[in-house]
């Protein structure tokens, strides 16, 4: 693999080496770059290639959260795990106290997704009885954008200590959310689906008879101790 420390928007030149050389990735220095913001994200989700980035300030978290773009910056969604957890109390820390009290609206809209996508566990199981559980919770019709990037946290393993510190208000049925393509061309079943998710694992054995409901329980509790004990290290 081959590292490509650049600004952006990217030189045409690093552009054709990786289009020649696909294991290379990118570092974005954002204090450097001509794109800011909402602009430079707009153009890493437009790129779609593996770039990260560096060297960024609050207001550009603060565009992420915001963004209506899907991108895959792994700085990034590591760094709003961490703002979410202190928000949420799963860090006993104060290091984004400000961050958080400048921008409670977004956070709580990130929360409260992340939250009701615990109500999207049971709703792929496509059993009767559970899509009439999920579906007697608030209905939720909202198609809008901003704040897109929740599903961007799915891919990381150490974000599901999140769901045993639900927030049981929070818990909606997000009608669009859940059926339609409206990331990117996929549907939220695209991002849940992938094996860092214990939930998505334990859930698809259950409905395939692959795992009984026993080993699931237990398996969930030994799973969420273990992220437990990996965010407080």
């Amino acid at each position: 693999m081959k590292v490509i420390q650049t600004t952006a928007p990217i030189d045409i030149q690093h552009l054709k080496e990786y289009f020649a050389d696909k294991t290379i990735e990118f570092v974005v220095d954002y204090e450097q770059s001509e794109l800011q913001g909402s602009k430079l994200l707009t153009y890493v989700g437009n790129l779609d290639l593996p770039i990260d980035i560096v060297n960024f300030d609050g207001e550009f978290l603060r565009e992420y959260f915001h963004s209506t773009s899907i991108v895959s910056v792994p700085s990034l969604e590591l760094e709003a795990i961490k703002i979410l957890f202190e928000y949420k109390g799963i860090r006993e820390t104060e290091d984004y106290a400000a961050f958080i009290a400048d921008n409670e609206d977004i956070l709580r809209e990130w929360s409260q997704r992340l939250d009701s996508l615990s109500l999207y566990n049971l709703y792929t199981v496509n059993a009767p009885e559970l899509t009439e559980h999920v579906e007697s919770y608030p209905k939720n019709s909202t198609d809008d954008l901003t704040g897109i990037n929740f599903v961007s946290l799915l891919k990381h393993t150490e974000f599901y200590v999140w769901f045993a510190n639900i927030d049981e208000s929070n818990l909606q049925c997000y009608t669009h959310y859940f059926d339609d393509y409206m990331f990117k061309g996929h549907n939220l079943y695209s991002f849940w689906a992938n094996e860092n998710n214990p939930m998505f694992l334990l859930t698809w054995g259950i409905a395939n008879n692959e795992v009984d409901a026993d080993s699931y329980v237990n398996a969930k509790h030994r799973d969420i101790e273990e992220l437990k004990n990996a965010t407080s290290a």
